[in-house]
């Protein structure tokens, strides 16, 4: 019994440790989502995200442009790191069920 409390603590520890690295990648990607808006018939990329209450729309390019696959795929890698993420914290809900909640010395970060 004590034996498992100290693996699910290792499991709780390495848990946390990966929530904060993806929490650091998730800091230096960008944000929100790309928009097509029409002006005179033509087709313009933005990238629409919120800073605080506002809604910024950052311009990218006319539709078309071939260079901003890069942005779809940073986009894209967000998402899925988004959702690992949330099984992560998922898990760690799990773990500190096992554990117990009397557990002082785990860090939880909250």
């Amino acid at each position: 019994m004590k034996n498992d409390k100290t693996l699910y603590i290792k499991q709780l520890e390495d848990n946390l440790a990966e929530q904060s690295e993806i929490k650091e990648k998730l800091l230096k990607m960008p944000k929100g989502h790309v928009n097509v808006l029409y002006r005179n018939k033509k087709g313009y990329y933005y990238l629409t995200y919120r800073d605080g209450k506002k809604i910024r729309n950052d311009y990218l390019g006319p539709v078309g442009k071939e260079d901003l696959s890069e942005i779809f795929k940073k986009l894209n890698e967000r998402e899925d790191l988004k959702r690992k993420l949330r099984s992560l914290k998922l898990e760690e809900k799990t773990l500190k069920k096992l554990v117990g909640r009397r557990r002082k010395n785990v860090q939880t970060g909250n």
